[in-house]
This record gives C-alpha cells, sequence and structure tokens, in this order.
C-alpha cells in the first residue's frame, strides 16, 4: 500500500482514519449555514455547537439534515415555551379552562430532542457511550496489533478452555 499523502497535500478537508466501525472526521474550519428564521439565541447555539471538538470529529456531512432538525426543534420549543409563558390556560370548546396546547408541543418537542440528543452525544451518558465507541475507533490499527503482541498468552486459544471444561465435566 503506498504511504498516505501528507495532510497539508490532500484536496479534501476531512480525514477519515480506519477504526472499529466508526470514522472520525477531522475538524473543519467551515461552519454550516444555520436553519433560516431561527432565534438569536438557537443561531448562537447552532455555532457554539459547530465550533465544538464533539461537532467536528462526530458529525459527518450525511449527518447535517438530523443536526438542523435537531436546532429547528430547539427553536420551535423556544417558541412554544415562550406562548405556553404568555397565557398557561387558554378556553375550552365549552368555555371552561383548559391547559394551553403549547404544553403539549413543547413535551413533544422535548422527546424528539431528547433522542436526537443522545444520538449526537450531548448529554453526559450519551458522550459516555459514544466515547468509549470514539476511543476504539480512534485506535489505529498499529495499536492493536501491538496489544496483541504483548499478549503473554496470545499462544492460548481461550475456546480451548471452554472445551477443557466440558470435557472435565463429563
Amino acid at each position: 500500500m503506498p504511504p498516505r499523502k501528507p495532510d497539508v497535500r490532500r484536496q479534501d478537508t476531512r480525514t477519515v482514519r480506519a477504526g472499529a466501525g466508526l470514522a472520525l472526521v477531522q475538524a473543519t474550519a467551515v461552519v454550516p449555514a444555520a436553519p433560516a428564521g431561527l432565534l438569536v439565541e438557537t443561531r448562537d447555539a447552532w455555532a457554539v455547537f459547530w465550533g465544538s471538538e464533539l461537532a467536528a470529529r462526530l458529525v459527518l456531512p450525511t449527518d447535517r439534515p438530523a443536526v438542523r432538525r435537531l436546532f429547528t426543534l430547539y427553536d420551535e420549543r423556544a417558541r412554544a415555551l415562550s406562548a405556553y409563558r404568555a397565557e398557561r390556560l387558554t378556553t375550552g370548546s365549552t368555555g371552561q379552562l383548559v391547559l394551553s396546547p403549547m404544553a403539549k408541543m413543547i413535551q413533544v418537542c422535548d422527546g424528539e430532542i431528547r433522542q436526537l440528543e443522545d444520538r449526537f452525544g450531548l448529554t453526559p451518558l450519551s458522550r459516555l457511550r459514544l466515547g468509549v465507541t470514539l476511543g476504539e475507533a480512534a485506535r489505529s490499527l498499529e495499536e492493536l496489533n501491538r496489544s496483541l503482541d504483548d499478549d503473554p498468552d496470545e499462544d492460548v486459544d481461550p475456546r480451548l478452555g471452554v472445551v477443557d471444561a466440558a470435557a472435565d465435566s463429563s
């Protein structure tokens, strides 16, 4: 296999490394444009997200629609919360007081947001789960081979212990 081109001579801004089923992408300087019509705080959160190491390493171009959906949901939730705070109760069809429909909207947005946050590592537990995966993917093939070479019991096949145990119990 020919040696890899130095990063400065590569035309593509991404550097894909082989890993355990997950490709890591080098950070790019370009922040994708935020969806149109977002609130100022949502646009600020968008910029912070794309400036983070997590987004640079985890979000591939194919994932961008899901990230756009996440930030659109953040924006919709903020708008629904604002409307809910302005009028928590409203008049129902028969004149009774009922909870504002915005409460349901907030609840629906929260459920969708929670799922997308978990997928993109935006909560501590999901970061921990992805961190393990990312840590394994970041290990190079050479490191994996070295760890196998350092194993003192490399000649012992662990499956043989199961066979021996089964033979002893018969």
